[in-house]
């Protein structure tokens, strides 16, 4: 069988087993599951949630009276993530051909993140996105690089040395052959988490990362994960506290490659929500949850 050299991503993603080669995808095909939480316009909400006003996550999710919201410290992963720069409020889920999905009202914020020109960036990828996109920005260069689905570990630091896969069948070499970049260049950085977002997935990020530091509540940052085909992630954006329950506020991206967004029930961003058990999200059910962590 010829040697395929994957210069340009399909508009499917990708992934390699040690089986076969196999079509998968990170996310439920699927454009939205049937929510089996109640939906209902966000116009018609009641209690107030969000600050309509701000375009910082932090800013947007209002704390509900007897609540404190978990602080975090600054330049940390979690601050991070607490305030993620967002679109205007109202601003529409797009697919990554600028279309909108059709479920508009699950959510109370959208990311501003580039979501690409090819059905690449998922539910996992986006995770990935802002992994990476934390890094780059401390210029921590030397420490972003994730695992393909097969196991084999690419870096950025290779990418901008000049180096690509190389695919064989089930093989996976890397080879250099293409012209060095600079670690700071953004639009090339692009190009390497597209060739990321083709071969990882929920499989490579359930065996890859580390476990959450609990088993009894969840943190900033923290990934609920269904690794399969299809799977699907989410991540903990943030966190509030009565001193007895706790709540949190959910970010996702899916399939279709689509905009980064901040989950929601009814106007409601904080789910009540613990490890361990069937865990609700308006477009997807987890069962058999792992929780992991970026270091």
């Amino acid at each position: 069988m010829k040697s395929v050299i994957f210069d340009k991503m399909s508009s499917m993603k990708t992934v390699f087993l040690l089986g076969a080669l196999t079509i998968l995808s990170s996310c439920q095909k699927n454009e939205y599951l049937s929510a089996k939480l109640p939906a209902k316009d966000n116009s018609v909400i009641q209690e107030h949630y969000v600050d309509e006003k701000s375009n910082t996550l932090k800013g947007r999710l209002l704390v509900p009276k007897g609540f404190s919201r978990q602080i975090t410290n600054e330049n940390t992963w979690e601050h991070f993530i607490q305030n993620q720069a967002l679109e205007k409020y109202g601003s529409p889920i797009l697919k990554y051909d600028g279309t909108k999905i059709s479920d508009q009202i699950h959510h109370v914020g959208t990311l501003k993140y580039d979501v690409g020109e090819k059905d690449l960036q998922q539910c996992a990828d986006a995770l990935i996105r802002l992994r990476a996109e934390y890094l780059f920005g401390q210029k921590r260069y030397s420490e972003i690089g994730f695992n393909f689905t097969s196991g084999d570990h690419f870096s950025w630091k290779s990418y901008a040395e000049g180096v690509r896969p190389l695919i064989n069948r089930n093989n996976v070499s890397f080879v250099k052959r293409a012209p060095e970049n600079t670690l700071s260049s953004h639009s090339d950085f692009r190009q390497y988490l597209d060739i990321i977002y083709n071969y990882a997935g929920t499989i490579s990020l359930s065996k890859e990362l580390k476990d959450s530091k609990s088993i009894t509540e969840l943190n900033i940052g923290d990934l609920i994960i269904t690794p399969g085909s299809p799977g699907h992630t989410v991540m903990v954006a943030d966190k509030i506290s009565d001193g007895k329950n706790k709540k949190y506020a959910l970010i996702e991206g899916f399939t279709p490659a689509q905009t980064i967004h901040i989950l929601s029930v009814n106007g409601n961003p904080w789910f009540n929500i613990k490890p361990g058990v069937i865990i609700e999200t308006p477009r997807y059910t987890f069962q058999n949850a792992v929780i992991k962590r970026f270091e």
